[in-house]
């Protein structure tokens, strides 16, 4: 009787059953502890010192169709047969940067129940060899969305290298945290990541095997290693993550901003990867409309959230998106509706009428999203955030952030240059309007106003010297020394653009010669670190590339030589010539080294500088954004070969290199149009300052293969 009592009362004991909660973060899962869901991050996991890993969601409705997108570059023996996206079509649309459409105003989120995607076909690729970098780890979660076994290869391969190679010459949290965070809880965003580490396979393939090779042709593709097998896998994952986005908005599946705007990076991105840098501008336009919408709607005292960090970090994003669109804008001059505008003044498309004009550097009109972060961390008595709309008269070119005295680190001087180019931009594009309706004629106090941002950049210049003279100091790392060098390359050259922007005849380059000479310096720099750091990673101080350049180039450390091309016939450049050995092709989101190498290339009439810069950019093939080396190289040599065709044939060290082009002969890029995949150009070329209806005896179209 007593054991039966006992036993009753363990029955009694028993816990309620009751459903799992399945909306914790993975982490708490795992520890099987209750998660208070606060987000981004779990209070539990920030207490305990341990990284959030995010939440789970639903897996999407497999609607997605079986077409995947084509667009340049893609492996020559890719087999899918795809459909291109319009590039009249963004991915993520708006009807205006004011419209909140994209987002709906609603509370409760809308999640419509769906089947599960099933693994995709398992296949056995070659063992990836991954090197660890210094952040987080973030694994594809054991909950909420399933990774199928090629997902996660590609998953850890965006986490390993690709993150890191997005980021370019600088650290990046958005790409190292941010985003693999969110790659967690959102098919769309989860999708693209995917597609990235396949585009990033893709390129390490064709690197190890270029297409024009024997050995491409023999690839070994039964076990999934293939250029074109990585290739068609990032399109099928993009077109996954492309058809995710679009159901979530046709659903009125509520999407915060924050998902809408990290996809937009990451659409761009893959558009800008793959070479079409139309849709990736359109992408950038819709980014810039969301961003937009939010600093309107914005109008409560300025409060500091913990999502405050990651607006921070795609307000940065889409600051440098936006110079970057613009200044290839700027060198290439595309046509509407590929045209990133910057600037909310009304006035644009009449500055006359506003009786304004351009704003000067010292205007307090109203703030950029960098401006307003700057002056809050230096002035905590501003609390409202200032909006576009707030200004008299709707520009926001405006403030004058003033220089520090110092720049603790890259980081903070970044920010600041970041803002003051955008402010540049900004004018610029206002500029432009009040040409078109002038008839090219500017008050003084224009230029006067032009002329200040050129003292803010020298400022800035000074600033930033002692910090650059220290990139040689121990404990500088490799990618803080190159986010240096960089960031001065960036200022030189928008010195060099801002001082003549009101010039109307290319002679006045000639002033800024020692200018183009240190950016060919600085790029050397950076070049030769990389080629000593990629030889010592992969032959140690034995380097088997040495051999075969006996007598050439300069010897450095670890056995290794760095080349330096020489001119080919006629003083061009030889397509076959021994560049760096070890340096690959890349791609990276951030700006680096070829604008500021484009500008030498077609402003520099040095015969000998200019050579050096297009030298540097058939280096390696590097994809900085949606700026491509080879593009730019050909045109800097196209634009030379036009310019020194009746000077003697270029022979470094003689008196033909001390020959200047005549101001006759000296041509500027009128419009671009090129086919990155086809490897052509049409090129337009014609006279600095004639005015429009003019005859132009320069004027002339050319087309130009590589």
């Amino acid at each position: 009787m007593a054991d039966a009592t006992e036993t009753g009362n363990r029955e009694r004991q028993r816990r309620a059953s009751r459903p799992k909660v399945k909306t914790g973060c993975n982490n708490c899962k795992i520890r099987r502890v209750k998660c208070d869901e606060t987000r981004p991050q779990c209070t539990k996991c920030v207490r305990s010192g341990r990284h959030c890993d995010g939440y789970p969601a639903y897996n999407p409705r497999n609607r997605h169709g079986s077409n995947t997108l084509r667009i340049a570059p893609r492996p020559s023996n890719a087999g899918v047969e795809s459909k291109p996206i319009s590039p009249n079509n963004s991915i993520i649309t708006t009807t205006s940067p004011g419209s909140s459409a994209l987002v709906p105003k609603r509370t409760a989120r809308i999640i419509n129940k769906s089947k599960s995607i099933g693994p995709l076909t398992p296949t056995t690729p070659s063992a990836i060899n991954s090197i660890e970098i210094d952040f987080v780890l973030f694994r594809p979660p054991t909950h909420g969305l399933a990774f199928g076994p090629k997902e996660v290869q590609y998953f850890q391969v965006f986490r390993t290298h690709t993150a890191s190679e997005l980021s370019g010459f600088f650290d990046s949290e958005f790409w190292m945290r941010s985003v693999l965070q969110e790659s967690h809880s959102e098919a769309s965003i989860r999708h693209a990541v995917i597609a990235l580490g396949a585009l990033y396979k893709t390129l390490e393939k064709v690197a190890e095997s270029p297409p024009s090779s024997p050995s491409s042709s023999n690839q070994n593709t039964s076990n999934g290693d293939s250029a074109p097998t990585h290739w068609n896998f990032a399109w099928e994952q993009y077109g996954k993550a492309v058809t995710r986005m679009r159901q979530s908005i046709a659903n009125n599946e509520v999407r915060s901003q924050r998902t809408i705007l990290i996809s937009s990076v990451l659409f761009t991105c893959f558009q800008s990867f793959v070479g079409d840098h139309k849709v990736a501008i359109k992408q950038v336009q819709v980014g810039l409309g969301v961003m937009e919408n939010q600093r309107r709607e914005r109008k409560k005292p300025y409060i500091q959230r913990e999502n405050d960090i990651v607006e921070e970090e795609l307000g940065q994003m889409f600051t440098r998106m936006a110079i970057q669109a613009k200044s290839y804008d700027m060198a290439f001059h595309f046509p509407a509706p590929y045209v990133i505008r910057l600037s909310t003044n009304p006035s644009i498309a009449n500055p006359v009428a506003s009786q304004s004009g351009p704003p000067s550097p010292s205007t307090t009109t109203s703030l950029t999203n960098l401006d307003w972060r700057y002056h809050v961390a230096h002035d905590p008595s501003l609390v409202n955030p200032p909006s576009p709309s707030d200004s008299s008269t709707g520009t926001t070119a405006s403030i004058e952030a003033p220089i520090p005295e110092s720049f603790p680190n890259v980081h903070e001087a970044r920010l600041v240059l970041d803002a003051l180019c955008e402010r540049i931009m900004r004018y610029n594009e206002e500029l432009v309007g009040f040409y078109t309706v002038s008839n090219n004629i500017l008050p003084a106090s224009i230029k006067s106003n032009g002329y200040g941002f050129g003292r803010s950049l020298e400022q800035w210049q000074e600033t930033f010297a002692p910090l650059l003279a220290k990139r040689r100091a121990p404990g500088t790392s490799n990618t803080e020394r190159a986010g240096m060098i960089v960031l001065q390359m960036t200022c030189v050259m928008t010195r060099i653009l801002t001082f003549t922007a009101f010039s109307a005849n290319e002679m006045d380059f000639d002033q800024f010669i020692p200018m183009f000479a240190e950016i060919n310096d600085l790029a050397k720099e950076l070049i030769v670190d990389e080629e000593l750091a990629l030889a010592q990673a992969r032959c140690g101080e034995a380097c088997r590339h040495v051999n075969s350049n006996a007598g050439k180039g300069i010897r450095t450390p670890f056995g290794v030589k760095v080349m330096s091309p020489s001119p080919g016939p006629h003083g061009g450049l030889s397509s076959s010539q021994e560049t760096y050995s070890h340096i690959k092709p890349s791609f990276a989101l951030d700006l680096g080294i070829i604008p500021p190498l484009f500008v030498v290339a077609t402003k520099c009439r040095d015969r000998k500088l200019r050579r050096e810069a297009i030298s540097l950019l058939t280096s390696s093939h590097r994809r900085e954004g949606m700026w491509d080396s080879r593009l730019c190289a050909s045109v800097g040599n196209w634009i030379m070969g036009v310019e020194e065709e009746e000077l003697d044939n270029y022979v470094r060290g003689t008196v033909s290199e001390k020959q200047m082009v005549p101001d006759e002969k000296r041509v500027m890029v009128m419009a671009v149009e090129f086919d990155l995949e086809k490897r052509w150009a049409k090129l337009r070329r014609g006279t600095r300052g004639a005015k429009r209806g003019d005859s132009d005896p320069r004027a002339k179209e050319e087309q130009i293969t590589w």
